[in-house]
Protein backbone atom coordinates (compact mmCIF):
# COMPACT_ATOMS: atom_id res chain seq x y z
CA UNK A 1 0.00 0.00 0.00
CA UNK A 2 1.43 2.98 -1.24
CA UNK A 3 1.71 5.98 1.66
CA UNK A 4 1.94 10.00 0.85
CA UNK A 5 5.01 10.87 2.04
CA UNK A 6 4.89 14.01 4.67
CA UNK A 7 6.20 17.08 3.54
CA UNK A 8 9.13 18.48 5.84
CA UNK A 9 10.59 21.75 5.58
CA UNK A 10 14.12 21.57 4.98
CA UNK A 11 16.92 22.92 7.79
CA UNK A 12 18.23 26.05 7.16
CA UNK A 13 21.69 24.73 7.09
CA UNK A 14 20.68 23.23 3.93
CA UNK A 15 18.76 25.93 2.36
CA UNK A 16 21.63 28.21 2.59
CA UNK A 17 24.51 25.34 0.52
CA UNK A 18 21.46 25.43 -1.89
CA UNK A 19 21.12 28.73 -2.52
CA UNK A 20 24.94 29.01 -2.78
CA UNK A 21 24.76 26.52 -5.20
CA UNK A 22 23.12 29.12 -7.26
CA UNK A 23 24.84 31.91 -6.68
CA UNK A 24 28.35 30.18 -6.04
CA UNK A 25 29.36 28.04 -8.78
CA UNK A 26 32.98 28.57 -8.20
CA UNK A 27 35.83 30.83 -7.11
CA UNK A 28 35.20 33.78 -9.77
CA UNK A 29 31.52 33.98 -8.71
CA UNK A 30 32.67 34.77 -5.24
CA UNK A 31 34.98 36.85 -5.59
CA UNK A 32 32.56 38.90 -8.16
CA UNK A 33 30.03 39.47 -4.84
CA UNK A 34 33.11 40.45 -2.28
CA UNK A 35 34.54 43.01 -4.83
CA UNK A 36 31.08 44.34 -5.35
CA UNK A 37 30.58 44.94 -1.32
CA UNK A 38 34.07 46.45 -1.19
CA UNK A 39 32.73 49.10 -4.08
CA UNK A 40 29.48 49.72 -2.01
CA UNK A 41 31.51 49.74 0.90
CA UNK A 42 32.84 53.47 -0.87
CA UNK A 43 36.71 51.45 -0.99
CA UNK A 44 39.29 53.56 -2.73
CA UNK A 45 41.74 50.86 -2.14
CA UNK A 46 41.30 47.07 -2.18
CA UNK A 47 44.14 44.54 -1.92
CA UNK A 48 43.32 41.02 -2.68
CA UNK A 49 45.28 37.87 -2.35
CA UNK A 50 44.31 34.50 -3.67
CA UNK A 51 46.06 30.66 -3.37
CA UNK A 52 45.20 27.64 -5.43
CA UNK A 53 42.57 29.85 -7.48
CA UNK A 54 40.54 30.66 -4.72
CA UNK A 55 39.67 27.41 -3.42
CA UNK A 56 42.14 27.04 -0.44
CA UNK A 57 42.46 31.09 0.06
CA UNK A 58 41.32 34.07 -0.68
CA UNK A 59 41.72 37.37 0.88
CA UNK A 60 39.82 41.09 0.48
CA UNK A 61 40.73 43.74 2.42
CA UNK A 62 39.39 46.97 1.73
CA UNK A 63 39.09 50.63 3.50
CA UNK A 64 35.52 51.64 2.62
CA UNK A 65 33.04 52.42 5.62
CA UNK A 66 33.21 49.24 7.18
CA UNK A 67 30.55 47.34 9.38
CA UNK A 68 29.87 47.73 13.28
CA UNK A 69 30.04 44.94 15.64
CA UNK A 70 26.15 44.57 15.97
CA UNK A 71 25.84 44.49 12.39
CA UNK A 72 28.38 42.26 11.46
CA UNK A 73 26.32 38.78 12.13
CA UNK A 74 23.13 40.11 10.29
CA UNK A 75 25.84 40.62 6.83
CA UNK A 76 26.20 36.86 6.97
CA UNK A 77 22.50 36.47 7.33
CA UNK A 78 20.05 35.38 4.54
CA UNK A 79 17.69 38.63 3.53
CA UNK A 80 19.36 40.85 5.42
CA UNK A 81 20.53 44.06 3.63
CA UNK A 82 20.71 48.04 4.20
CA UNK A 83 20.06 48.46 0.59
CA UNK A 84 15.95 47.73 0.15
CA UNK A 85 13.25 48.10 2.54
CA UNK A 86 10.03 47.64 0.18
CA UNK A 87 9.70 46.18 -3.48
CA UNK A 88 10.19 49.85 -5.27
CA UNK A 89 13.31 49.67 -4.18
CA UNK A 90 13.98 47.24 -6.50
CA UNK A 91 13.84 49.70 -9.56
CA UNK A 92 16.12 52.33 -8.07
CA UNK A 93 18.76 50.80 -7.43
CA UNK A 94 22.17 51.95 -7.09
CA UNK A 95 24.34 49.84 -5.41
CA UNK A 96 25.46 45.92 -6.64
CA UNK A 97 24.33 44.37 -3.88
CA UNK A 98 21.10 44.27 -2.46
CA UNK A 99 19.48 41.04 -2.23
CA UNK A 100 21.41 40.01 1.01
CA UNK A 101 22.27 36.21 -0.33
CA UNK A 102 25.85 36.48 -1.03
CA UNK A 103 27.67 36.71 2.09
CA UNK A 104 25.49 33.79 3.35
CA UNK A 105 26.15 31.73 1.00
CA UNK A 106 29.84 32.19 1.21
CA UNK A 107 30.09 31.27 4.79
CA UNK A 108 27.79 27.83 4.29
CA UNK A 109 30.19 26.54 2.03
CA UNK A 110 33.57 27.99 3.64
CA UNK A 111 35.22 28.34 6.46
CA UNK A 112 35.43 32.82 6.86
CA UNK A 113 37.01 35.01 9.25
CA UNK A 114 35.85 38.60 8.88
CA UNK A 115 37.53 42.19 10.59
CA UNK A 116 35.89 45.61 9.97
CA UNK A 117 36.32 48.72 11.53
CA UNK A 118 34.48 51.90 11.50
CA UNK A 119 34.41 55.65 12.27
CA UNK A 120 31.81 54.62 15.15
CA UNK A 121 33.24 52.33 17.40
CA UNK A 122 36.71 52.92 18.77
CA UNK A 123 37.45 49.19 18.24
CA UNK A 124 37.29 46.64 16.03
CA UNK A 125 34.69 43.84 15.18
CA UNK A 126 35.31 39.91 14.23
CA UNK A 127 33.22 37.01 13.23
CA UNK A 128 34.32 33.81 12.56
CA UNK A 129 31.82 30.82 10.48
CA UNK A 130 32.05 27.39 9.32
CA UNK A 131 29.99 25.58 7.04
CA UNK A 132 27.04 28.08 8.44
CA UNK A 133 27.91 27.82 11.79
CA UNK A 134 29.12 30.83 13.67
CA UNK A 135 32.22 29.67 15.93
CA UNK A 136 32.78 33.08 17.32
CA UNK A 137 32.02 37.26 17.20
CA UNK A 138 33.93 39.73 19.43
CA UNK A 139 35.66 42.71 19.62
CA UNK A 140 39.14 43.81 18.63
CA UNK A 141 40.75 46.18 21.11
CA UNK A 142 43.19 47.67 18.54
CA UNK A 143 42.14 49.96 16.50
CA UNK A 144 42.85 50.91 12.73
CA UNK A 145 41.47 53.33 9.86
CA UNK A 146 37.88 51.93 8.58
CA UNK A 147 37.75 49.04 6.74
CA UNK A 148 36.91 45.27 6.05
CA UNK A 149 39.31 42.39 6.03
CA UNK A 150 37.83 38.94 4.48
CA UNK A 151 39.44 35.79 5.01
CA UNK A 152 38.00 32.70 2.86
CA UNK A 153 39.45 29.53 3.20
CA UNK A 154 38.69 25.72 2.41
CA UNK A 155 35.88 27.21 -0.42
CA UNK A 156 33.23 24.20 -0.68
CA UNK A 157 34.91 21.81 2.23
CA UNK A 158 31.21 20.99 3.54
CA UNK A 159 30.13 20.42 0.02
CA UNK A 160 32.56 18.35 -1.87
CA UNK A 161 30.13 17.31 -4.84
CA UNK A 162 30.38 20.78 -6.12
CA UNK A 163 34.10 20.04 -6.49
CA UNK A 164 33.50 17.67 -9.46
CA UNK A 165 32.18 20.58 -11.68
CA UNK A 166 34.91 22.99 -11.06
CA UNK A 167 36.89 23.42 -14.19
CA UNK A 168 40.76 23.06 -15.15
CA UNK A 169 43.19 25.11 -12.92
CA UNK A 170 43.94 27.70 -16.24
CA UNK A 171 40.20 27.87 -16.95
CA UNK A 172 39.35 29.02 -13.47
CA UNK A 173 42.51 31.36 -13.18
CA UNK A 174 40.96 32.88 -16.60
CA UNK A 175 37.97 33.02 -15.15
CA UNK A 176 39.06 34.92 -11.74
CA UNK A 177 41.27 37.35 -13.77
CA UNK A 178 38.59 38.32 -15.95
CA UNK A 179 36.32 39.22 -13.04
CA UNK A 180 39.34 40.89 -11.11
CA UNK A 181 40.08 42.51 -14.25
CA UNK A 182 36.90 43.80 -14.96
CA UNK A 183 36.70 45.73 -11.83
CA UNK A 184 39.87 47.53 -12.49
CA UNK A 185 39.20 48.28 -15.48
CA UNK A 186 35.72 49.86 -15.01
CA UNK A 187 36.54 51.53 -11.58
CA UNK A 188 40.22 53.74 -12.62
CA UNK A 189 39.36 55.49 -9.15
CA UNK A 190 40.18 52.52 -6.76
CA UNK A 191 43.75 51.66 -5.98
CA UNK A 192 44.40 47.66 -6.47
CA UNK A 193 46.91 45.23 -5.24
CA UNK A 194 46.67 41.73 -6.55
CA UNK A 195 48.76 38.22 -5.60
CA UNK A 196 48.43 35.26 -7.26
CA UNK A 197 49.97 32.35 -5.35
CA UNK A 198 53.74 33.19 -5.14
CA UNK A 199 53.41 35.22 -7.97
CA UNK A 200 54.69 39.10 -7.94
CA UNK A 201 52.10 41.44 -6.56
CA UNK A 202 50.60 43.59 -9.67
CA UNK A 203 49.78 47.22 -8.59
CA UNK A 204 47.60 49.35 -9.79
CA UNK A 205 47.70 53.08 -8.82
CA UNK A 206 44.64 55.19 -8.25
CA UNK A 207 43.64 56.80 -12.45
CA UNK A 208 42.34 59.63 -13.71
CA UNK A 209 40.14 58.30 -16.59
CA UNK A 210 39.23 54.66 -17.93
CA UNK A 211 41.64 55.74 -20.88
CA UNK A 212 44.58 55.69 -17.98
CA UNK A 213 43.76 52.61 -16.33
CA UNK A 214 43.36 50.92 -19.66
CA UNK A 215 47.15 52.22 -20.24
CA UNK A 216 47.91 50.90 -16.76
CA UNK A 217 46.64 47.58 -17.74
CA UNK A 218 47.98 47.70 -21.51
CA UNK A 219 51.59 49.62 -21.03
CA UNK A 220 52.55 49.50 -24.90
CA UNK A 221 49.46 51.09 -26.43
CA UNK A 222 49.40 54.90 -26.81
CA UNK A 223 46.65 56.90 -25.65
CA UNK A 224 46.07 58.16 -29.10
CA UNK A 225 45.38 54.15 -30.15
CA UNK A 226 42.56 53.83 -27.95
CA UNK A 227 38.79 54.70 -29.76
CA UNK A 228 36.35 56.16 -27.56
CA UNK A 229 32.75 57.11 -28.67
CA UNK A 230 29.63 58.24 -26.42
CA UNK A 231 26.41 59.00 -27.21
CA UNK A 232 23.17 59.26 -25.68
CA UNK A 233 19.33 59.22 -26.77
CA UNK A 234 16.04 59.08 -24.70
CA UNK A 235 17.74 59.09 -21.19
CA UNK A 236 20.22 56.23 -22.18
CA UNK A 237 23.90 56.61 -22.77
CA UNK A 238 26.37 54.44 -24.35
CA UNK A 239 29.97 54.60 -24.28
CA UNK A 240 32.55 52.39 -25.61
CA UNK A 241 36.25 52.04 -25.65
CA UNK A 242 38.29 50.08 -28.40
CA UNK A 243 41.74 48.73 -28.46
CA UNK A 244 43.86 47.03 -31.17
CA UNK A 245 44.15 43.16 -30.24
CA UNK A 246 47.56 42.88 -31.12
CA UNK A 247 48.88 44.55 -28.03
CA UNK A 248 49.85 41.69 -25.25
CA UNK A 249 46.99 42.06 -22.00
CA UNK A 250 46.93 40.30 -18.69
CA UNK A 251 43.22 39.11 -19.62
CA UNK A 252 41.39 39.68 -22.73
CA UNK A 253 38.75 41.66 -22.15
CA UNK A 254 35.52 42.38 -23.67
CA UNK A 255 33.30 43.75 -21.11
CA UNK A 256 29.60 45.28 -21.02
CA UNK A 257 28.59 46.96 -18.20
CA UNK A 258 24.57 47.87 -17.61
CA UNK A 259 24.95 50.77 -14.97
CA UNK A 260 27.94 49.90 -13.60
CA UNK A 261 27.28 45.63 -13.50
CA UNK A 262 29.54 43.51 -15.72
CA UNK A 263 26.46 41.31 -18.13
CA UNK A 264 27.21 38.19 -19.04
CA UNK A 265 24.11 38.03 -21.71
CA UNK A 266 25.79 37.15 -24.51
CA UNK A 267 23.55 38.83 -26.97
CA UNK A 268 26.04 41.89 -26.44
CA UNK A 269 29.09 40.91 -27.36
CA UNK A 270 27.45 39.30 -30.84
CA UNK A 271 25.93 42.84 -31.22
CA UNK A 272 28.97 44.83 -30.69
CA UNK A 273 31.39 42.41 -32.45
CA UNK A 274 28.51 42.78 -35.91
CA UNK A 275 28.92 46.41 -35.29
CA UNK A 276 32.60 46.64 -35.30
CA UNK A 277 32.82 44.28 -38.16
CA UNK A 278 30.38 46.48 -39.97
CA UNK A 279 32.54 49.73 -39.03
CA UNK A 280 35.50 48.30 -39.50
CA UNK A 281 35.41 45.05 -41.68
CA UNK A 282 36.96 43.35 -38.52
CA UNK A 283 36.28 42.59 -34.59
CA UNK A 284 39.85 42.08 -33.83
CA UNK A 285 39.37 44.59 -30.67
CA UNK A 286 39.60 44.46 -26.62
CA UNK A 287 36.89 46.49 -25.65
CA UNK A 288 35.07 48.02 -22.20
CA UNK A 289 31.65 49.19 -23.10
CA UNK A 290 29.11 51.03 -20.98
CA UNK A 291 25.59 51.58 -20.67
CA UNK A 292 24.16 53.59 -18.22
CA UNK A 293 20.23 53.57 -18.48
CA UNK A 294 17.54 55.16 -15.98
CA UNK A 295 17.24 52.43 -13.30
CA UNK A 296 13.49 52.32 -13.41
CA UNK A 297 14.08 51.17 -17.23
CA UNK A 298 15.83 47.91 -15.84
CA UNK A 299 15.48 44.99 -13.58
CA UNK A 300 18.44 43.75 -12.01
CA UNK A 301 17.16 41.29 -9.85
CA UNK A 302 16.59 38.46 -12.63
CA UNK A 303 18.95 36.12 -11.72
CA UNK A 304 21.00 35.53 -8.18
CA UNK A 305 24.18 36.35 -10.22
CA UNK A 306 22.34 39.88 -10.96
CA UNK A 307 24.59 39.36 -14.25
CA UNK A 308 21.41 38.95 -16.41
CA UNK A 309 19.73 42.27 -17.03
CA UNK A 310 16.29 42.90 -18.54
CA UNK A 311 15.74 46.47 -20.07
CA UNK A 312 12.75 48.01 -20.67
CA UNK A 313 13.03 49.12 -24.39
CA UNK A 314 15.81 46.89 -25.22
CA UNK A 315 15.85 47.63 -29.13
CA UNK A 316 16.30 51.14 -28.64
CA UNK A 317 19.28 50.82 -26.35
CA UNK A 318 20.96 47.99 -28.98
CA UNK A 319 20.14 51.02 -31.79
CA UNK A 320 21.78 53.41 -29.52
CA UNK A 321 25.27 50.98 -28.80
CA UNK A 322 25.36 50.33 -32.56
CA UNK A 323 25.26 53.47 -34.17
CA UNK A 324 28.06 54.53 -31.21
CA UNK A 325 30.36 52.24 -32.79
CA UNK A 326 29.47 52.98 -36.02
CA UNK A 327 30.29 56.28 -35.16
CA UNK A 328 33.86 54.97 -34.42
CA UNK A 329 35.17 54.25 -38.21
CA UNK A 330 35.14 57.94 -39.16
CA UNK A 331 37.86 58.30 -36.71
CA UNK A 332 41.71 58.97 -38.25
CA UNK A 333 43.85 56.87 -36.15
CA UNK A 334 42.38 53.85 -37.55
CA UNK A 335 42.63 52.41 -40.84
CA UNK A 336 39.08 50.63 -41.85
CA UNK A 337 39.46 47.76 -44.31
CA UNK A 338 38.15 49.51 -47.41
CA UNK A 339 34.39 48.66 -48.69
CA UNK A 340 33.17 47.69 -51.69
CA UNK A 341 30.83 50.48 -51.60
CA UNK A 342 33.73 52.71 -52.86
CA UNK A 343 33.49 52.24 -56.59
CA UNK A 344 36.74 51.54 -58.21
CA UNK A 345 38.39 53.64 -60.13
CA UNK A 346 37.05 52.02 -63.74
CA UNK A 347 33.53 52.01 -62.40
CA UNK A 348 31.89 55.76 -63.21
CA UNK A 349 29.83 57.14 -61.64
CA UNK A 350 28.09 58.78 -64.37
CA UNK A 351 25.82 56.21 -65.51
CA UNK A 352 22.68 56.54 -67.44
CA UNK A 353 19.35 56.86 -65.23
CA UNK A 354 17.55 53.03 -65.36
CA UNK A 355 14.27 53.54 -67.44
CA UNK A 356 10.94 53.98 -65.32
CA UNK A 357 13.35 54.56 -62.18
CA UNK A 358 11.24 57.83 -61.19
CA UNK A 359 7.95 56.88 -62.99
CA UNK A 360 5.81 59.45 -62.91
CA UNK A 361 6.97 61.58 -60.62
CA UNK A 362 7.48 65.23 -61.42
CA UNK A 363 11.09 66.54 -60.15
CA UNK A 364 10.69 70.29 -60.95
CA UNK A 365 7.37 70.27 -59.21
CA UNK A 366 8.39 68.28 -55.92
CA UNK A 367 11.42 69.81 -55.39
CA UNK A 368 9.82 73.27 -55.67
CA UNK A 369 6.93 72.44 -53.41
CA UNK A 370 7.10 69.14 -51.39
CA UNK A 371 10.45 68.49 -50.28
CA UNK A 372 11.74 68.38 -46.89
CA UNK A 373 15.28 68.71 -45.85
CA UNK A 374 17.76 66.16 -43.54
CA UNK A 375 21.14 66.26 -42.50
CA UNK A 376 21.67 62.67 -41.43
CA UNK A 377 25.61 61.90 -40.82
CA UNK A 378 26.73 58.36 -41.11
CA UNK A 379 24.57 57.63 -44.84
CA UNK A 380 28.43 58.18 -46.23
CA UNK A 381 31.83 58.21 -44.94
CA UNK A 382 35.12 58.72 -45.81
CA UNK A 383 36.05 55.12 -44.80
CA UNK A 384 33.05 53.71 -46.42
CA UNK A 385 32.87 55.70 -49.91
CA UNK A 386 34.84 57.76 -52.11
CA UNK A 387 31.94 59.80 -53.10
CA UNK A 388 31.93 61.86 -50.37
CA UNK A 389 35.08 63.34 -48.79
CA UNK A 390 33.30 65.52 -46.34
CA UNK A 391 31.47 62.75 -44.63
CA UNK A 392 28.02 64.61 -44.09
CA UNK A 393 25.50 63.34 -46.24
CA UNK A 394 23.26 66.40 -47.10
CA UNK A 395 19.95 64.52 -48.21
CA UNK A 396 16.95 65.84 -49.64
CA UNK A 397 13.96 63.72 -48.89
CA UNK A 398 11.44 64.34 -52.28
CA UNK A 399 8.10 61.85 -52.59
CA UNK A 400 10.10 58.33 -52.23
CA UNK A 401 13.81 59.24 -53.33
CA UNK A 402 16.80 60.42 -50.98
CA UNK A 403 18.97 62.80 -53.30
CA UNK A 404 22.44 63.67 -52.49
CA UNK A 405 24.90 66.06 -54.00
CA UNK A 406 28.07 64.72 -54.05
CA UNK A 407 30.68 67.10 -55.59
CA UNK A 408 27.98 68.68 -57.95
CA UNK A 409 26.90 65.14 -59.11
CA UNK A 410 23.49 63.88 -57.89
CA UNK A 411 22.78 60.72 -57.29
CA UNK A 412 19.03 60.04 -55.94
CA UNK A 413 18.17 56.48 -53.78
CA UNK A 414 14.54 54.81 -54.14
CA UNK A 415 14.00 54.85 -50.35
CA UNK A 416 11.36 52.30 -51.08
CA UNK A 417 13.48 49.97 -53.32
CA UNK A 418 16.05 50.22 -51.22
CA UNK A 419 14.19 48.79 -48.07
CA UNK A 420 12.52 46.18 -50.76
CA UNK A 421 16.07 45.28 -52.29
CA UNK A 422 17.62 44.77 -48.16
CA UNK A 423 15.05 42.74 -47.29
CA UNK A 424 15.00 40.12 -49.78
CA UNK A 425 19.07 40.09 -49.68
CA UNK A 426 18.68 39.32 -45.85
CA UNK A 427 15.63 36.88 -46.19
CA UNK A 428 18.67 34.18 -47.60
CA UNK A 429 20.10 34.58 -44.59
CA UNK A 430 19.46 33.65 -40.64
CA UNK A 431 20.58 35.91 -38.14
CA UNK A 432 20.61 36.10 -34.33
CA UNK A 433 17.36 36.88 -32.93
CA UNK A 434 16.34 39.61 -30.79
CA UNK A 435 13.64 39.31 -28.39
CA UNK A 436 10.92 42.00 -28.23
CA UNK A 437 9.98 43.29 -24.79
CA UNK A 438 6.21 44.31 -26.51
CA UNK A 439 4.83 41.82 -28.40
CA UNK A 440 3.43 42.92 -31.87
CA UNK A 441 0.13 41.17 -32.82
CA UNK A 442 -1.12 40.31 -36.55
CA UNK A 443 -4.30 38.64 -37.98
CA UNK A 444 -3.96 35.17 -39.27
CA UNK A 445 -6.02 36.41 -42.43
CA UNK A 446 -4.24 37.41 -45.27
CA UNK A 447 -0.92 36.24 -44.29
CA UNK A 448 1.09 34.24 -46.76
CA UNK A 449 2.28 31.65 -44.85
CA UNK A 450 5.35 30.69 -47.05
CA UNK A 451 6.39 34.36 -46.18
CA UNK A 452 5.95 33.95 -42.82
CA UNK A 453 8.01 30.31 -42.63
CA UNK A 454 10.74 32.37 -44.75
CA UNK A 455 10.73 35.25 -42.56
CA UNK A 456 11.29 32.61 -39.09
CA UNK A 457 14.14 31.45 -41.15
CA UNK A 458 15.62 34.47 -41.38
CA UNK A 459 15.46 34.80 -37.34
CA UNK A 460 12.06 36.03 -36.86
CA UNK A 461 9.66 34.01 -34.05
CA UNK A 462 6.16 34.07 -34.06
CA UNK A 463 3.39 32.04 -31.81
CA UNK A 464 0.28 31.27 -33.01
CA UNK A 465 -2.95 32.22 -30.25
CA UNK A 466 -6.36 31.53 -30.51
CA UNK A 467 -5.70 30.22 -34.32
CA UNK A 468 -6.66 33.99 -34.95
CA UNK A 469 -3.78 35.98 -34.35
CA UNK A 470 0.07 35.56 -35.23
CA UNK A 471 2.10 37.12 -32.31
CA UNK A 472 5.64 38.36 -33.07
CA UNK A 473 8.01 37.60 -30.10
CA UNK A 474 11.55 38.08 -31.79
CA UNK A 475 12.65 39.90 -34.49
CA UNK A 476 16.10 38.94 -37.13
CA UNK A 477 18.93 41.15 -35.91
CA UNK A 478 19.33 42.65 -38.81
CA UNK A 479 15.36 44.12 -38.61
CA UNK A 480 16.29 46.27 -35.73
CA UNK A 481 15.75 50.07 -35.80
CA UNK A 482 12.73 49.12 -38.62
CA UNK A 483 9.29 50.26 -37.66
CA UNK A 484 8.19 46.67 -37.02
CA UNK A 485 4.50 46.75 -37.18
CA UNK A 486 4.94 48.58 -41.27
CA UNK A 487 7.80 45.79 -42.73
CA UNK A 488 6.54 42.52 -41.13
CA UNK A 489 2.86 43.88 -42.56
CA UNK A 490 4.36 44.18 -45.42
CA UNK A 491 6.56 40.98 -45.90
CA UNK A 492 3.80 38.27 -44.43
CA UNK A 493 0.73 40.57 -46.25
CA UNK A 494 2.78 40.74 -49.15
CA UNK A 495 1.79 44.43 -49.67
CA UNK A 496 3.77 46.62 -52.24
CA UNK A 497 7.02 48.78 -50.93
CA UNK A 498 6.15 51.31 -52.21
CA UNK A 499 3.20 51.92 -49.65
CA UNK A 500 5.80 51.74 -46.77
CA UNK A 501 5.51 55.52 -45.63
CA UNK A 502 8.97 57.14 -44.90
CA UNK A 503 9.53 59.54 -41.79
CA UNK A 504 12.53 61.05 -39.69
CA UNK A 505 10.98 59.73 -36.78
CA UNK A 506 10.53 55.90 -37.55
CA UNK A 507 14.12 55.58 -39.52
CA UNK A 508 17.21 56.40 -38.12
CA UNK A 509 20.07 57.80 -40.36
CA UNK A 510 22.06 54.48 -39.12
CA UNK A 511 19.12 51.90 -40.46
CA UNK A 512 19.41 53.74 -43.74
CA UNK A 513 23.45 53.23 -43.33
CA UNK A 514 22.92 49.65 -42.52
CA UNK A 515 20.97 48.85 -45.86
CA UNK A 516 23.00 51.09 -48.26
CA UNK A 517 26.28 49.44 -46.73
CA UNK A 518 25.22 46.06 -48.17
CA UNK A 519 25.45 46.46 -51.44
CA UNK A 520 28.46 48.20 -53.87
CA UNK A 521 27.50 51.17 -55.94
CA UNK A 522 27.39 49.38 -58.74
CA UNK A 523 24.95 46.54 -57.39
CA UNK A 524 22.75 49.94 -56.76
CA UNK A 525 22.49 51.06 -59.76
CA UNK A 526 21.80 48.00 -61.06
CA UNK A 527 18.96 47.04 -58.79
CA UNK A 528 17.67 50.53 -59.72
CA UNK A 529 17.57 51.63 -56.08
CA UNK A 530 20.04 54.12 -57.46
CA UNK A 531 20.87 56.51 -60.31
CA UNK A 532 22.90 59.65 -61.64
CA UNK A 533 20.98 62.26 -61.84
CA UNK A 534 23.69 65.04 -62.75
CA UNK A 535 22.43 65.37 -66.54
CA UNK A 536 18.67 64.48 -65.85
CA UNK A 537 18.37 67.76 -63.31
CA UNK A 538 20.49 69.86 -65.36
CA UNK A 539 17.52 69.21 -68.29
CA UNK A 540 14.69 69.33 -65.80
CA UNK A 541 15.51 72.10 -63.75
CA UNK A 542 17.83 74.37 -64.99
Amino acid sequence: MLTTPKIDLLPEHLIDQIKAGEIIERPGNLLKEILENSVDAGSTKIELILKNNGLDFISLKDNGHGMNFDDLPLAFSRHATSKISRFEDLYQLHTFGFRGEALASISAISKLQCISYTLSEPEGSEIRIEGGQTVGHSRRMSAREPGTELIIQDLFFNTPARLKFIQSQNSEKQFLKRVIYSFVLSHPEIEFHLKFDEAEKEIYLQAPSILERIKDLVPKVSLTSILHSERSYDSNVFSIYLVPAQYKTPVKFQYTFINGRLVTDKQYPRIISNALISAFGHDEFYYLSFFDIPTDHIDVNVHPTKTLIKIFDQSKVISLATSTIKDLKNNEKVQAPRSDFAPHPEQSINQEVPQNFFGHLDFKQDLVSGRQEYNMEGIFSPHRTALDESGLAHLIWINGFFIKNIESTYIAFSAQKLIEQFVLKMMKTSTPTLPLLVSEPFDKNGIHLDSLENLSRAGAEFDLLGGTTYVLRGIPEWMNGFPLKEIISTIIYRKSFKDILINDQDWSSSTWTDMINQFSITELYELKVAANLENLLKEKLW
